[in-house]
């Protein structure tokens, strides 16, 4: 389903009226789209703030379609587009990549697969169904999609090399090849917030091997509980 997110909603989704993000979220919710399109070929500048907050509502996949001349897609997909395609859109190439972002991404997913648990570990409780750490003194932070995505593959196999090549799989898809730094700015935005749920030592929970990829230096246990509601912190990723 598309979505004219960039056409009414201005320079960045921060920036719009409360008026509409409530329709737009709206739309979401009453329609529940397998993919939001969002076109950003005729601007905004900063459509990685548009990005973001979708991210915060909903884990529907996110298409951008750019204009050729814009040199931002390792932004947008850093920010949390499933894919980008550029303008003129051909219908055919449209419907073969929603189909794909739906195959890999979406709700095709075999109904054996169980919903992830809540996990515990260095003292920090994540919660994947809410895309959510708690830390000991009870702030909770919110992680993005792709945050979230990355950390429940480190507590499922705690101690255990994640190579740069599975981690680029996991957040993007076969399909596409993304830069070490679309990985890099991911890992690095889920370090800062283990720093705000579990304090500066947990910048030390994820493990660089260089060249090679990461792991998760902890012992993970599983919570039964959900997931605690209390003061929320935000990291806002910076782009350069």
């Amino acid at each position: 389903m598309s979505i004219p997110g960039a056409a009414e909603t201005g320079a960045s989704g921060r920036d719009q009226p409360d008026s509409a993000q409530t329709r737009f979220f709206d739309l979401i919710s009453r329609s529940s789209p397998d993919v939001i399109v969002l076109d950003f070929s005729r601007g905004p500048v900063r459509g990685t703030d548009t990005i973001l907050t979708v991210r915060r509502r909903t884990e529907i996949p996110i298409l951008v379609v750019c204009n050729p001349e814009q040199s931002q897609m390792d932004d947008y997909r850093i920010a949390g587009a499933a894919d980008c395609i550029t303008a003129p859109v051909d219908i055919v190439s449209l419907n073969q990549t929603i189909q794909r972002i739906v195959r890999v991404r979406g709700r095709g997913r075999p109904p054996s697969i169980r919903t992830p648990e809540n996990f515990l570990f260095a003292g920090i409780g994540f919660y994947p169904r809410r895309n959510v750490l708690a830390g000991p003194t009870d702030p909770t932070v919110d992680l993005t999609t792709s945050e979230a995505r990355l950390l429940t593959h480190f507590v499922s196999r705690p101690w255990t090399l994640c190579t740069r090549s599975e981690i680029a799989e996991l957040l993007y898809g076969a399909e596409h090849s993304v830069g070490d730094r679309a990985i890099d700015v991911v890992v690095n935005r889920l370090r800062k917030k283990l720093v705000l749920a579990g304090g500066i030592n947990a910048e030390q929970l994820i493990k660089t091997e260089f060249r090679r990829g990461y792991l998760l230096v902890a012992d993970v246990a599983t919570l039964p509980h959900e997931a605690p509601v209390g003061p929320r912190a935000v990291v806002e990723p910076q782009y350069s």
